[in-house]
């Protein structure tokens, strides 16, 4: 917008100019007076000459065809005045446009001027009620001082909202991402807890065929042979499992007896099985700390850290003692 001095400025200007508007105008005006005076003047002078022509017409009738062309000469000056007074017309209808055009000026300009004055008056009550300014000039400097200021500080506030959106977008992307993940592990979860439990219910199985074996006394052969199929049934399923995640090589000795290969094989089942309660206690305490982590992210606070069992550790307290 316009600075106040320049408003100021702008209003001198149109004073000045109003006042050549009226000068213009009262020019205009006794031009047009004249020109008038001038038409009447020669419509007085057509209107003596035609009088002469009849006259002359009366007293010179043997003339009568070289007073014909002096009268046609003088009907076509006529003609030409006529024209000339239809032109004076049209400039008068012109001149009045234009004193209605430089009236509508005129008012604008005092509008404007009537306008401006008031930025003019406070200019002068703060000159007077405060002494640190001098001149207009110092106030308007320091309004345009504080308008750059303001400026600068609203384009900050722009671009700091427009990273704390992006931020927040890259957040919630973040939120939805790990949720998508704690799902896949929740499902991963259960369907190890189902496999774990058939496992369970199998190995008990297995055991309650044993111990009612030994009991009983029944045939050694068959005993051990069901023993066998059972665990090696197990072995084989553990050992299905457990191929899935890491390599590892199967367990086979001809020159090992029967009740050692067994044996072998149910350490490697108990094996299994505390990599399955492994799994899941892993899994049950980094929910817990993305919880705690989500929780401390909201509250503001940083995380305090904190020695994190290892793998083996874990491992090594969930395995089920011999």
């Amino acid at each position: 917008g316009m600075s106040t001095l320049d408003n100021v400025s702008a209003a001198t200007k149109l004073r000045r100019e109003q006042m050549d508007v009226q000068t213009e105008l009262d020019q205009k005006r006794t031009e047009y007076r004249e020109r008038m005076d001038r038409v009447k003047e020669r419509e007085q002078q057509l209107a003596k000459r035609r009088q002469d022509l009849q006259d002359k017409l009366v007293r010179f009738y043997k003339f009568i065809q070289e007073n014909e062309i002096k009268k046609n000469r003088a009907d076509k000056k006529a003609q030409a005045e006529l024209k000339a007074k239809e032109e004076k017309y049209l400039l008068i209808v012109q001149l009045n446009e234009d004193s209605k055009r430089l009236e509508r000026e005129k008012q604008e300009i005092r509008d404007k001027l009537q306008k401006y004055q008031k930025y003019q008056k406070y200019l002068d009550d703060v000159l007077q009620q405060n002494e640190e300014y001098s001149d207009p000039n110092d106030i308007i400097s320091r309004w345009k001082t504080l308008d750059g200021n303001h400026k600068e500080l609203q384009g900050r506030k722009q671009y700091l909202e427009q990273q704390m959106e992006i931020q927040r977008q890259v957040l919630q992307k973040k939120k939805e991402s790990k949720a998508t993940e704690i799902l896949d592990y929740t499902n991963a979860l259960a369907n190890k807890g189902k496999q774990l439990e058939t496992l369970h219910r199998e190995v008990t199985k297995a055991q309650d065929d044993i111990e009612y074996s030994l009991e009983k006394k029944t045939s050694t052969t068959k005993t051990i042979g069901q023993i066998k199929m059972a665990t090696q049934n197990l072995y084989d399923r553990c050992f299905e499992n457990a191929s899935k995640f890491r390599p590892i090589r199967k367990h086979g000795n001809k020159d090992e007896q029967g009740g050692e290969e067994i044996l072998h094989q149910l350490q490697f089942i108990g094996e299994c099985l505390g990599d399955y309660i492994f799994i899941k206690e892993r899994y049950k305490e980094d929910v817990k700390a993305k919880k705690v982590q989500q929780t401390i992210s909201r509250s503001g606070i940083s995380p305090t850290p904190g020695k994190r069992k290892t793998g083996a550790e874990t491992r090594q307290g969930a395995q089920p003692s011999n």
